[in-house]
C-alpha cells in the first residue's frame, strides 16, 4: 500500500511566489524569509514529489512542465488556506500591515471614507494605503506587494484574481475658462489644445490615443502628469484638456467651472474591478472587499 506525501504547506507557498516572480531572492523578499530557506523548501518539495520543478538559469528561473502542473495545485492549495483563516479566526481583527491598493480616481472621492471604515473594523492594524494608476496597482499585485486593489480595465496577470465592481463613464473635460465650445468639437479642436494624460502604460493614456485617429495623434501635445488631481486642477484653470471620469468631475459640473466635449465618438465605460493576489493568505479579504464595495457605494463611484 502506499504512503501520502506529507506536503510542507511553506514549501507550496515558497513555490507559488517563486513561480509568480520567477526569482528565489524575490519570493524571499515578499516571504520574509532568507533566500536559502526559499531554496531548501523548494528543494525538499522536489524530493517530495520525486520531480523537478524549475529549470534553474543565471538571471531567473522558470517552471518545468511538472511545475506548470504543480502551479494550478499550488493556487488551490493557497485559497483554501485564505478560506480557512477567513471562516476560522474571524474573531481575532488583529492583522499584520493591510496593504490596499485604489487608483487615482477612487482616491479623492473615497479613499478617506475607506479608510476610516478600515481603522474601524481592523483597529491596531497598520493600514498602508497605496495610490497609483491600474497598471500599476495590478504589477504589484501580481508580485505580491500589494493585499487587494481596486483598479479599473487592467492588464491581464495570470495570479491576480478579479471582482467586478462596476462601471464608470470618462468623458473629454475642459474648464470653462479655456472658451472651448461644447458640441461637436472635432479631432481638430482637441488637437489644438494641451492634452493632459498620466504617463503610459496607463487607462488615461491609452483612452487619449485610441479615441483619436492613427493619423491625428501626430499633432498631438500631450503633457503627461502621473498624479490625477494635479491634472484636474490644470483642466479647471484652462491649461488644457483631458479626459476624465465624470464622478471625479461631479462637483465641478455642477459648479460651471468644467464641461464636457461632446466628440464625435463615444468613449467606452471603464470596467471596475476589485482585485487579489491568488497566493495572497490574507484572512480579512472578504471583509476588506465588502467595505470597498460600501464605499464605492455610499459615494457613487460607479454608476
Amino acid at each position: 500500500m502506499g504512503h501520502c506525501v506529507a506536503i510542507s504547506f511553506p514549501a507550496v507557498e515558497a513555490f507559488y511566489w517563486v513561480a509568480q516572480l520567477h526569482s528565489f531572492k524575490a519570493a524571499a523578499e515578499r516571504l520574509h524569509i532568507t533566500q536559502p530557506t526559499v531554496s531548501y523548501r523548494i528543494g525538499e518539495l522536489e524530493e517530495q514529489l520525486g520531480v523537478v520543478l524549475f529549470i534553474r538559469q543565471r538571471r531567473q528561473v522558470t517552471l518545468t512542465s511538472e511545475g506548470e502542473a504543480m502551479k494550478r495545485y499550488a493556487e488551490a492549495m493557497i485559497g483554501i488556506a485564505r478560506d480557512i483563516e477567513s471562516n476560522i479566526k474571524t474573531r481575532n481583527t488583529k492583522l499584520p500591515t493591510l496593504r490596499v491598493g485604489v487608483m487615482d480616481s477612487f482616491a479623492t472621492v473615497g479613499l478617506p471614507a475607506l479608510l476610516d471604515e478600515l481603522d474601524a473594523r481592523f483597529s491596531g492594524t497598520r493600514v498602508a494605503a497605496t495610490v497609483d494608476t491600474s497598471h500599476s496597482l495590478a504589477r504589484q499585485l501580481a508580485e505580491g506587494l500589494l493585499d487587494v486593489a481596486l483598479l479599473s480595465t487592467p492588464p491581464k496577470h495570470d495570479n491576480v484574481a478579479l471582482e467586478l465592481l462596476g462601471r464608470q463613464s470618462v468623458e473629454w473635460i475642459a474648464g470653462t475658462r479655456l472658451g472651448m465650445k461644447r458640441e461637436f468639437v472635432s479631432d481638430g479642436d482637441l488637437l489644438a489644445q494641451r492634452v493632459f494624460s498620466t504617463p503610459a502604460p496607463s487607462n488615461l493614456h491609452d483612452l487619449i490615443t485610441n479615441s483619436l485617429s492613427s493619423s491625428s495623434t501626430l499633432g498631438l501635445r500631450l503633457n503627461v502628469c502621473n498624479n490625477l488631481s494635479v491634472i484636474l486642477n490644470l483642466v479647471e484653470t484652462g491649461s488644457g484638456i483631458s479626459i476624465l471620469p465624470v464622478r471625479l468631475v461631479r462637483e465641478q459640473l455642477a459648479r460651471g467651472i468644467v464641461h464636457i466635449l461632446e466628440t464625435p465618438s463615444k468613449l467606452p465605460m471603464q470596467d471596475v474591478f476589485i482585485g487579489t493576489n491568488k497566493g495572497a493568505v490574507v484572512r480579512a479579504l472578504p471583509q476588506v472587499t465588502q467595505m470597498i464595495r460600501k464605499v464605492s457605494s455610499d459615494v457613487a463611484f460607479c454608476g
